[in-house]
């Protein structure tokens, strides 16, 4: 299921005129180039599909939107839980946008998922839009040792991954939009995730400490981004070790 790269980071199976080999002689594609960069998450009732940042020109298109993509989200599912998720992601993703600084947005869906989580823990799935959005920034884990955890704990595939979470923090790198952009990302694929846990805070916590991490990672933003994707995203032991360190945070 895995196999090495070309020492230039080109793939094994392209030929010397960059055509794939595979496909030449079997007239097909393997399952990874087939749906890459898409990605699935099957629901009670739906499925939903996105583009994973990984992809260079999959990240221009999701970091440079300026208005809202996810707009027509009307999920539908006969499972409560998830359907009040759902619906609040759909809010929540509506003020990410409309708030101009999106470390305050960052702030606020954190807020949001700690009051959302008040409501699941007593099964009081009532308005959501009786919910303010107060800022709240203890995500329970300090940004330095979120780096370190992710440096020690989890796989490193490229060194030019571990040399950013070698570097030292710096001040924020990116314009607001790419960043607002990335956090509305980030909503879209982490947060109905919470139905596997009805924990709805620590997805909350999971986003906004990835978030948090690509604005402060040395460099170019859309590359932190990418490099976050393809070295914790696309790895599903990677993102458990993560949700488990949250988890045991205090």
């Amino acid at each position: 299921r895995v196999f090495r790269l070309n020492a230039d980071g080109s793939c094994v199976y392209l030929n010397g005129d960059g055509l794939c080999e595979l496909f030449i002689r079997t007239g097909r594609q393997c399952e990874i180039c087939t749906k890459y960069p898409r990605f699935f998450e099957e629901y009670d009732g739906f499925c939903e599909a996105g583009l994973a940042l990984s992809c260079p020109t999959a990240a221009d298109l999701i970091l440079k939107e300026t208005h809202n993509p996810y707009t027509d989200l009307k999920r539908r599912s006969d499972d409560r839980l998830l359907q009040f998720l759902a619906d609040a992601r759909s809010i929540a993703t509506e003020m990410i946008y409309s708030e101009p600084e999106p470390d305050i947005a960052a702030k606020k869906l954190l807020g949001y998922g700690l009051d959302m989580q008040e409501l699941i823990d007593f099964d009081c799935l009532t308005d959501l839009r009786k919910l303010d959005f107060s800022p709240y920034e203890n995500a329970g884990c300090d940004p330095e040792d979120f780096r370190k955890f992710i440096l020690e704990n989890t796989e490193i595939l490229g060194e030019n991954w571990r040399s950013l979470l070698e570097t030292e923090p710096h001040k924020p790198v990116g314009c607001a939009n790419e960043q607002r952009s990335y956090l509305g990302y980030l909503t879209y694929r982490y947060f109905l995730k919470a139905i596997n846990t009805e924990d709805v805070f620590l997805q909350c916590r999971l986003i906004y400490c990835l978030y948090r991490l690509a604005c402060t990672l040395c460099g170019d933003f859309r590359l932190s981004a990418r490099l976050i994707c393809r070295e914790l995203e696309h790895d599903a032991e990677n993102m458990q070790a993560l949700t488990l360190y949250l988890s045991e945070q205090p």
